[in-house]
C-alpha cells in the first residue's frame, strides 16, 4: 500500500517539475494558438451555419437565388440563360453604401450574352421554413456579355444607402439576355 501511496505523489510532482522545464514562451506560444484554433472553430461554426440557411432558403424559394454573404458558397440558378452559378466574392463598405462583387459562372461552358436581372437585398427573419423579408430594396443590374467561354464575370453590385447591418440576404432574379442591337429608330 504504502508502494501505490508514493508512486500516486510521485506522478502529479513528476508532472509539476517537467512542465517547469518548458520556457514560458513556449507556453504563452501555444496559448495564443489555441486562442486563434479556437477563433477559425467559431467562425466556421458561424459559416456552416449560414450555407446551412442559404440551403434551406434556395431549396424553398420560388424566386430566385438567395446568396447570403456569410456563407460563402455559391448557389445556382436556373435561368433563362441556362444554369448559373453565383456568389458573392467580395462586399465593401463605402461612404454611400455598400459595394458587393457577385461572381457568376455559366455551367453550360457557353460565353454568355449581355443581360439583365434584379436583385433584391434586405434582412431575413423568422427561421428559413417561415420566414420574411423585411426592409427590402430592389434595384436591375446589368452584364456585359462574356467573350470567352466558359464564361466567368464578375459584377459589381451597388446598394447607395445600405450599411452592411442592414443586410443579410441578396436574392437574384428575372435574368434575361438584353438586345444590344440597334433598333434603327
Amino acid at each position: 500500500m504504502k508502494n501505490c501511496f508514493s508512486r500516486a505523489i510521485t506522478l502529479p510532482a513528476l508532472a509539476l517539475m517537467l512542465s517547469a522545464c518548458v520556457p514560458q514562451s513556449e507556453v504563452n506560444s501555444v496559448h495564443q494558438d489555441v486562442q486563434v484554433l479556437s477563433q477559425e472553430m467559431s467562425t466556421l461554426q458561424q459559416q456552416t451555419v449560414r450555407i446551412t440557411q442559404q440551403n434551406s432558403l434556395n431549396a424553398h424559394s420560388s424566386s430566385g437565388v438567395y446568396l447570403l454573404p456569410d456563407a460563402k458558397t455559391p448557389a445556382k440558378l436556373n435561368s433563362q440563360l441556362g444554369m448559373l452559378q453565383m456568389s458573392v466574392t467580395g462586399l465593401q463598405e463605402t461612404s454611400n453604401g455598400l459595394v458587393v462583387l457577385l461572381h457568376i459562372h455559366s455551367d453550360s461552358g457557353q460565353s454568355l450574352p449581355a443581360f439583365q436581372g434584379e436583385v433584391a437585398w434586405g434582412q431575413i427573419q423568422g427561421t428559413t421554413q417561415h420566414y420574411d423579408e423585411v426592409n427590402v430594396h430592389t434595384q436591375v443590374f446589368h452584364a456585359p456579355a462574356t467573350l470567352l467561354a466558359p464564361a466567368d464575370l464578375t459584377v459589381e453590385l451597388h446598394f447607395p444607402a445600405t450599411q452592411r447591418s442592414d443586410m443579410n440576404f441578396i436574392r437574384i432574379h428575372d435574368i434575361q439576355p438584353v438586345n444590344t442591337a440597334g433598333n434603327g429608330a
